[in-house]
């Protein structure tokens, strides 16, 4: 059985962004798990691409990943849904998470006369959606649910802009309610990710992310496994983990994901 395993997150840790893009030596660093049989999956938060889809673009860009290698909100929101008995819901999102939403038998509706609002991310967002979904909210009392919980997401333009944790969390003040998040860093999510990769001590797995607030100060409060800081991403500046309390700051910080190397030759990274 593998001594440890590792969780790589996709924009900003494995590819740039959107474009899919890999990052210098995340492909590198991908074949060498491989070559040393140590099991690893793309433990994302995508909530634009359709999870079958996701694995075709990875496998052209030149990753060894199949649908048993990677693990979005997408794969476990469908399960969370039916749990709550929702039927109809009201998505803020791509036309392809849509259409997946519909292949699996949910009704998506343009109005607020919805069972609960689904936050994706969905870079076309007005304020006359934002108002149908505050109405299902407040007039049909409609759960909400959200894909993750990232506060922000960098753009192929280079620039910084809201992610879908802060429309969420918009929509929970507004109508006053909490919401469920179907990805990182739920208790949920890891725990399917741990399933996959066979593992099941948290302390032998790595986290390896750009976002150290949802995925790895959160997912470290929730699971307790090993975190590493990559500066490839969001942010390119360590000093942004001093918005962090000291006991859950990663364990290292490494400019880029190939650098996690050092973890399988038992060297230390910048704590």
């Amino acid at each position: 059985m593998a001594s440890i395993g590792f969780l790589l997150d996709l924009e900003g840790t494995l590819v740039k962004d959107k474009s899919y893009t890999p990052i210098p030596e995340a492909l590198e660093f991908t074949k060498l798990l491989d070559e040393k049989k140590t099991p690893w999956i793309v433990a994302t938060n995508n909530s634009t691409e359709k999870p079958y889809e996701l694995v075709k673009i990875l496998r052209s860009k030149g990753f060894n990943v199949d649908e048993n290698k990677l693990l979005s909100p997408s794969l476990l929101a469908c399960d969370y849904l039916r749990k709550n008995n929702v039927k109809s819901i009201y998505f803020l999102g791509t036309d392809k998470i849509k259409e997946f939403f519909e292949e699996e038998g949910f009704e998506v509706r343009d109005d607020h006369n919805v069972d609960a609002v689904v936050v994706g991310r969905d870079k076309e967002i007005t304020y006359q959606k934002l108002k149908i979904a505050t109405s299902a909210l407040v007039l049909n009392d409609a759960k909400l649910f959200s894909f993750h919980k990232n506060r922000v997401i960098r753009d192929v333009d280079g620039l910084v802009g809201p992610s879908v944790g802060a429309v969420a969390t918009a929509l929970s003040y507004a109508g006053n309610k909490s919401f469920t998040s179907f990805g990182k860093p739920s208790k949920e999510y890891f725990e399917r990710a741990f399933e996959l990769l066979g593992l099941s001590d948290p302390k032998k797995i790595y986290m390896v992310s750009d976002d150290p607030f949802t995925d790895l100060a959160e997912g470290k409060k929730n699971v307790n496994f090993q975190t590493v800081f990559v500066l490839s991403g969001k942010y390119e500046d360590s000093s942004i983990l001093n918005k962090i309390e000291k006991d859950l700051r990663p364990d290292y910080t490494f400019s880029h994901i190939g650098e996690c190397s050092r973890l399988l030759e038992g060297e230390n990274g910048n704590a």
